[in-house]
């Protein structure tokens, strides 16, 4: 017995240890493990879609520092060929304050609209927007540029967003938020040229009317992005976008990812201390996401439903029902959170019928993701179904007696005869009498 009862220990034992060990594989992830981050504010989105998959914060209003060159940007590739010459004004230059980033570009020099963008987005130079501003605004001052900053911020529906300048400086009504700035990546990101600007770690220096690209002070030419230069287990390579710092706003980052199926994320980090603990949560968070979710088939075309009873069904026979159709989403890799979460409603017009023909949709199965839907499926017959010649008669004899026409028509049918019943019921009474009343004067004479 004591043998058996150490046996039974031992085996206990082991399976414990078994259970750990799954646990804690890289290959289990469990929602136990949520993030903590210090940043005052913070989003992470799918690219596509903007599913939100963490947030913190993310609609309190912030300075967004040099992350607002995301709208700067975005409008001036909305606005002019990426080849257009743009001049430098004296306003431009000498607008940022002293202790602001610049690139060193002189005044009344000459550079594309793409020079000026590789500027701005990978060394963060503000002078660079002011000059864009001024080339593009509609009243050639650096105002008319901020009021198209504006208008596009309506137009993506940003809530808690608004420009009074183009680089960063911190001023009262110079705000956004953690979600607004996700949703300004991503309309950005669908640009192919900002999407290639914003993954590139040294800028590449031009040739200008006033210098040649090796004239250029080369003290700061490397991506303020530092996030670029990381690596992870979790996702392939940073495909972006942009740094932000003032004093007011802390240290900003505006960032995106994509893991080795496809699936790219963008994050915002809003106000941490310094740079380390920036570009560390910022990898953090992405490492979470692509921990936490992938996308998931939860239906598709051809998988088998059920099978199901049909009345009046010719030897009894079910009906086989599949789906038609494929539902595909975002979802959590942890099956407690899926069970949690996702939620499904089927709609059938039960018990069925007979006939059915095969592929004839017999209802619908909706999936829902924290209460909002996320696809519907068909379920189709797989097999006829006749109808028994019983309840084919059946059916007709109903059908029959349910038609307005024939009744009114069977009605009419029935007054008449009993109209002529009545009246050869009168006649032959009138009759009787005539012919008693004939009789009695026969016999009397």
């Amino acid at each position: 017995m004591r043998s058996m009862y150490h046996y039974k220990r031992l085996l206990s034992l082991f399976i414990l240890l078994v259970s750990v060990f799954l646990f804690l594989s890289p290959g289990t992830v469990s929602f136990a493990e949520e993030i903590e981050l210090t940043a005052k504010a913070a989003i992470l989105v799918e690219m596509e879609t903007g599913q939100v998959l963490y947030e913190k914060q993310a609609d309190m209003k912030w300075a967004p520092a040099s992350t607002t060159k995301i709208m700067t940007a975005l409008v001036a590739l909305e606005n002019a060929d990426i080849n257009a010459k743009m001049k430098a004004s004296a306003t431009a230059i000498n607008s940022i304050p002293r202790d602001y980033g610049i690139a060193g570009i002189k005044v009344n020099e000459e550079l594309t609209l793409n020079d000026l963008l590789h500027f701005v987005l990978i060394i963060s130079a503000n002078e660079a927007a002011n000059v864009i501003a001024e080339n593009i605004s509609p009243t050639g001052r650096i105002d008319g540029f901020i009021e198209l900053m504006n208008k596009e911020a309506e137009r993506l529906g940003l809530k808690n967003t608004h420009f009074t300048n183009t680089y960063g400086l911190d001023e009262e009504n110079h705000y956004t938020s953690a979600r607004d700035l996700s949703i300004m990546a991503r309309e950005a990101m669908k640009n192919p040229t900002f999407r290639e600007i914003v993954a590139k770690k040294v800028v590449p220096l031009p040739d200008t009317n006033l210098r040649k690209s090796s004239d250029w002070d080369k003290w700061h030419i490397e991506s303020t992005n530092r996030l670029l230069n990381s690596t992870s287990q979790y996702y392939d390579r940073v495909t972006g976008i942009k740094t932000g710092y003032t004093e007011k706003a802390g240290r900003c980052l505006v960032f995106s990812a994509v893991n080795s199926e496809g699936l790219e994320l963008v994050g915002v980090i809003l106000g941490t201390e310094n740079y380390d603990i920036l570009f560390k949560e910022s990898q953090e968070l992405l490492e979470y996401g692509y921990k936490n979710f992938r996308y998931q088939t939860l239906a598709s075309t051809g998988e088998y439903f059920g099978r199901f009873e049909v009345i009046d069904a010719v030897d009894n026979i079910p009906v086989d029902i599949q789906i038609s159709g494929e539902v595909t989403h975002l979802l959590p890799v942890s099956p407690e959170k899926l069970q949690q979460d996702v939620t499904t409603k089927e709609e059938m017009n039960l018990p069925f019928a007979a006939p059915i023909q095969k592929g004839q949709v017999l209802g619908t199965k909706t999936w829902y993701y924290n209460g909002e839907e996320i696809g519907t499926v068909q379920l189709v017959a797989m097999n006829d179904i006749e109808k028994t010649m019983a309840a084919k008669i059946r059916d007709r004899v109903i059908e029959l007696v349910n038609d307005k026409k024939l009744r009114l028509i069977v009605i009419s049918v029935a007054i008449l005869i009993l109209v002529f019943l009545i009246l050869r019921i009168i006649l032959r009474s009138v009759s009787r009498r005539r012919n008693r009343s004939y009789n009695r004067r026969y016999y009397k004479y």
